[in-house]
């Protein structure tokens, strides 16, 4: 009892004084987060052949049944958006799940760290492992098909709040886990939608008005619409901004993150006092 009070207090003290303890205290979460996926690396090999083979496929069907040249750039974008939400998604979903049937979730959170660091010792872990694998099919692919895109600078900023909407979206996912029995079978439902609607298959542009709406209020849309503007035709991030399309990629993602933030600890919170952490 006195060594846990004594860490704990060394815990406050570091969460007083944000620093290299704070910082090493998340490193410490994410590395964990990677050591338990690494033990699960010799599922890698077959998510990246998954990957791969759902992207051919695809091109089969929307060229009619061969492959079309013109459409692998701005198909690309789109796909690399939702392999990085589907494996993300997937791991926040599927490791809260696993460590709530194990046992181990719950001893997690009784420690003295809190709840919003290890939820970002998880996410950061799902994110690393999945920012890893897509840019590995994706350079895979664009070498292997020849695939042009114009590299330019100043295409990581919708990159990165793609990634950080992608982020808002796993921890919400994640959160709604801890409450909802069937949350399996609904992750698999919201990750084909985003698929339809991110400009895997078709540009957003060509869907009726309604779609459109739809279609931009889902994670990545935004984030694939303004990362194929740059990279595909050539726009630049002045153009993007006056049309205001840079502007709510930015203000989506900043929501998406505070909500499935917000989300998440809730249902930790929730989950602890009620004691539902534990093996259902």
């Amino acid at each position: 009892m006195v060594e846990g009070a004594v860490i704990a207090a060394r815990v406050r003290r570091t969460l007083a004084r944000p620093g290299p303890g704070l910082a090493r205290m998340l490193g410490n979460e994410v590395a964990k987060g990677l050591l338990s996926l690494w033990g699960n690396r010799t599922t890698l090999v077959p998510e990246l052949a998954v990957l791969v083979a759902y992207y051919i496929l695809v091109q089969f069907l929307i060229g009619g049944g061969r492959l079309v040249q013109a459409l692998f750039a701005p198909t690309l974008l789109g796909f690399a958006s939702y392999a990085l939400a589907y494996i993300v998604t997937l791991k926040m979903v599927a490791g809260t799940l696993e460590e709530m049937n194990a046992g181990t979730l719950e001893q997690a959170h009784l420690s003295p760290l809190p709840a919003w660091m290890l939820s970002l010792g998880r996410l950061g872990a799902a994110m690393i492992e999945a920012a890893g694998l897509t840019a590995v099919v994706g350079a895979g692919l664009i070498l292997a098909l020849a695939i042009h895109l114009a590299y330019r600078w100043d295409a990581l900023l919708p990159v990165a709040l793609t990634i950080l909407d992608v982020a808002g979206f796993g921890l919400l996912l994640g959160g709604l886990a801890l409450r909802v029995a069937s949350i399996g079978a609904i992750l698999h439902v919201i990750q084909s939608v985003v698929f339809l609607l991110n400009g895997s298959i078709v540009p957003v542009s060509l869907y009726p008005g309604w779609l459109q709406v739809v279609a931009r209020l889902s994670p990545t849309t935004l984030g694939v619409e303004v990362t194929r503007s740059i990279l595909v035709q050539g726009q630049s991030l002045a153009t993007l901004w006056s049309d205001h399309i840079l502007v709510w990629l930015l203000v989506h993602s900043a929501a998406m993150l505070v909500v499935g933030g917000a989300v998440y600890q809730w249902n930790i919170r929730r989950a602890l006092r009620e004691g539902r952490l534990r093996p259902r």
